[in-house]
């Protein structure tokens, strides 16, 4: 008699407690609040900071082009220097371009240094500056390969740093 009453308790009890619990019917069911739709975040204009990069991909660009030629020039005055068919005023003249190229290369890293300066600053494009610090790394690169007399692998990281600038234009989606 005991256990029965005992049984019959925890059936009431569990009973009650369905019934006050909504079925799965009811939930589904639920009214949609309608009208208030959410505002999207409107996409931050990034056209002034992506003409900035534009101008650095021109100037790198650019630079290439020139690049081949002064390095074509370069290779065969330090062929001939090799073999002793230059005077030395030539081979002066060749040792100064070689330094201008350099430091063509390194004006070309401290552009991409101060606009990555100025990205840095700025928390809604720190995706954007990375990229940037990875092409100044490039050209670094291309730098020290060039004073190093290897044109050809300086040539292809300055291509380099060219991709990693135009990943920076892609990443800003602009509108």
């Amino acid at each position: 008699m005991k256990s029965i009453s005992i049984f019959i308790s925890v059936i009431l009890i569990a009973l009650c407690a369905v019934s006050q619990t909504p079925s799965f019917a009811q939930q589904r069911k639920k009214p949609v609040a309608r009208g208030a739709k959410p505002t999207p975040t409107p996409t931050p204009d990034m056209r002034a900071e992506a003409s900035q990069v534009a101008a650095q991909i021109k100037m790198v660009s650019n630079f290439i082009y020139i690049y081949g030629k002064v390095v074509n020039t370069l290779e065969v005055g330090e062929e001939q220097a090799k073999e002793n068919k230059t005077s030395p005023e030539i081979q002066a003249k060749n040792k100064k371009s070689k330094e201008t190229l350099v430091a063509s290369i390194n004006g070309l890293r401290a552009g991409l240094e101060n606009l990555s300066k100025s990205f840095q600053a700025n928390p809604r494009l720190q995706v954007q500056y990375l990229k940037l610090t990875y092409a100044a790394e490039a050209v670094l690169s291309a730098e020290k390969l060039a004073a190093a007399g290897q044109y050809d692998a300086a040539g292809k990281t300055l291509v380099t740093a060219v991709e990693r600038l135009t990943d920076t234009m892609i990443s800003m989606r602009l509108p």
